[in-house]
């Protein structure tokens, strides 16, 4: 018990000596001071340049051009250019920085020249192959995407959401483009019902695209019918003009000549009654007269029949090949009507269908909220569990572990741990090891403190659960000086270097940035094994939420390995005295090495 008590007293005479020391020395108390703050000064500027660098308050600083050679497609008489769709959709977009170029060779000109990220370029084909899905031969389009990953290189993965951006705009103007050059009942124009009266949105029941097109079959169908009527009729009239071409081709052509001769003999006759006055002589002029009225239509006769070389063969065979013609056209007509018929019924039965229904109920949306509606089908409804207020928040608890490594490290390159004799006390080694840690240990529960304060009320970080969370960094200030003030006990300058080597592998391999699944099968192996990995945790915990008991499982953890830096720095330290020796005579012969 005396040996205990001695111990104790001989601990804190060390650590009273220590701070009487510095308090005697004004540049001492300075760089105490500096110690305490610097780790601090370290959190808080990453903390606050990574507070939302993938918000659009950030990303729309970053430059990317959009230019287009897009010349334009027509659909339905109506020319559309996706790509000028896009620039105005852009436009009232303010997740990047969009800058339009008036060509396209300026914005790659400005990619190159680092003015710019990224570019975007639709090409001259942009639009037609948008809408190639029509047409037999679909054609994928292709956006051109240049981007400088020499400038930055997280900048080409926030541009990336451009892409993404630009992507869903591209279905959106498609899609609306689309709808609205199929607006049929928006385009309609005037068209004749049967009865010669304009058809328009008014006359059609429900302004249905479906009535229209009923509508227009009805029209054409009755246009059909007439025209059927027609066709038979003259049909009818070529099967007269054959009967009569027929009894003609009988008849001699110089019927005339007939006439002529016929007429000679009865006028010899009215001369020859005439002078017996046997007979009324006037009923032989009417028959003369008779006769020149018959003669005259005869010459008319006479001249067809010369027209045609009086071959009335020729005339007969002309007038069989029209009827043939004819018939053939008629049964077509036929046809056509009865298909005619045959659709509308089946429109007819279409529009009293469900489906249908259905289909006049989308159709009946806005082209806007239709392409909105197509460019993102399903919304997804997240719940988050363990919300954090932004990527600083989250990114806290890494920055302010790293940190507090940071002024572990900085306490052992500053201050010496070796215990010089003093007043005449016998100092163990032990008492040594433990009056000097508790030096460190003070000025690394400053800096914890400092940083808490700083992430808490300074930046203002989310944090539900606050003294947890001074608690979480005030254990990891005690293990993290612990780790380093046992290297460099056992191992003076070469167990400082140890201690920045543990730092990097933990900074490139406990998952503070990256998860851990993300990173090369080395550091996924080993990650359990580092203090940094629990440390975070357990602030994760007071920023986001406490799961059950993790938090306090993680400062049990923490709890081994400063069991592990006793044993080095109490243990392994002794065996090593005579190699740090060696080591220490070798830099002094070098000249040039502390």
């Amino acid at each position: 018990m005396e040996v205990q008590k001695n111990n104790m007293k001989n601990i804190f005479r060390v650590f009273a000596n220590d701070w009487k020391r510095i308090g005697r020395n004004v540049v001492a108390l300075v760089v105490v001071m500096g110690l305490s703050v610097l780790p601090s000064l370290y959190a808080w500027f990453n903390i606050l340049s990574n507070w939302d660098p993938y918000g659009s308050d950030s990303t729309s600083n970053i430059k990317v051009a959009v230019a287009y050679d897009d010349t334009g497609i027509d659909i339905s008489g109506m020319n559309v250019n996706i790509s000028t769709n896009i620039i105005e959709a852009l436009k009232t977009n303010d997740t990047i920085g969009w800058v339009f170029t008036d060509t396209s060779e300026e914005a790659i000109e400005g990619v190159w020249a680092g003015d710019y990220y990224a570019a975007l370029i639709m090409p001259e084909d942009f639009s037609r192959d948008m809408v190639s899905f029509l047409a037999d031969n679909m054609t994928h389009p292709e956006i051109i995407y240049y981007t400088n990953q020499k400038k930055n290189a997280i900048a080409p993965k926030i541009t990336d959401k451009a892409k993404t951006a630009v992507h869903a705009t591209f279905i959106s103007s498609l899609t609306e483009a689309i709808m609205k050059s199929a607006d049929i009942a928006d385009n309609i124009g005037a068209i004749k019902d049967s009865d010669g009266n304009n058809i328009n949105k008014e006359n059609v029941s429900g302004n249905s695209i479906l009535d229209i097109l009923i509508a227009k079959l009805q029209v054409v169908n009755t246009q059909v019918s007439t025209f059927d009527s027609v066709l038979t009729a003259v049909s009818n009239i070529i099967s007269t003009a054959q009967s009569t071409s027929d009894t003609a081709a009988a008849i001699s052509p110089d019927l005339s000549v007939k006439f002529d001769s016929e007429k000679a003999i009865l006028n010899e006759l009215n001369n020859t009654i005439g002078k017996s006055n046997l007979i009324d002589s006037t009923i032989f002029a009417n028959i003369a007269n008779d006769i020149n009225t018959i003669q005259g239509y005869m010459n008319s006769v006479s001249e067809i029949y010369d027209d045609m070389g009086y071959n009335v063969a020729d005339f007969d065979n002309s007038i069989s090949q029209m009827g043939s013609s004819i018939a053939n056209t008629l049964e077509l007509v036929h046809n056509l009507e009865s298909q005619l018929s045959d659709s509308i019924t089946k429109l007819v039965d279409f529009k009293s269908s469900g489906t249908y229904s259905l289909l006049q109920t989308a159709v009946a949306f806005n082209t806007e909220e239709l392409a909105s509606f197509i460019s993102a089908p399903v919304t997804i409804g997240t719940v988050d569990l363990y919300p954090i207020e932004n990527y600083g928040s989250a990114m806290s608890p890494f920055y302010s572990v790293l940190s507090i490594w940071v002024g572990a490290l900085i306490l052992v390159a500053i201050i010496h741990v070796k215990v010089h004799p003093f007043g005449g006390y016998n100092i163990t080694s032990v008492q040594a090891f433990f009056g000097r840690y508790l030096t460190f240990f003070l000025i690394g529960q400053a800096q914890a403190l400092l940083i808490t304060l700083g992430d808490l009320f300074f930046i203002g970080i989310q944090c539900l659960h606050p003294f947890k969370f001074w608690l979480a960094a005030s254990f990891t200030s005690f293990v993290f000086t612990m780790i380093t003030y046992s290297l460099t006990v056992a191992f003076e300058n070469v167990g400082e270097a140890v201690a920045v080597v543990i730092m990097v592998i933990q900074v490139a391999g406990a998952g503070g940035t990256f998860p851990i699944q993300c990173l090369p099968t080395v550091y996924q192996a080993i990650y359990k094994y580092l203090p940094f990995t629990y440390a975070m945790d357990a602030l994760r915990e007071c920023v986001g939420g406490t799961y059950s008991w993790y938090y306090w499982k993680c400062i049990i953890a923490l709890l081994i390995y400063v069991g592990i830096c006793l044993f080095i720095g109490l243990v392994v330290a002794i065996p090593c005295r005579k190699l740090n020796a060696t080591v220490n005579k070798s830099k002094e012969k070098s000249g040039v090495m502390i």
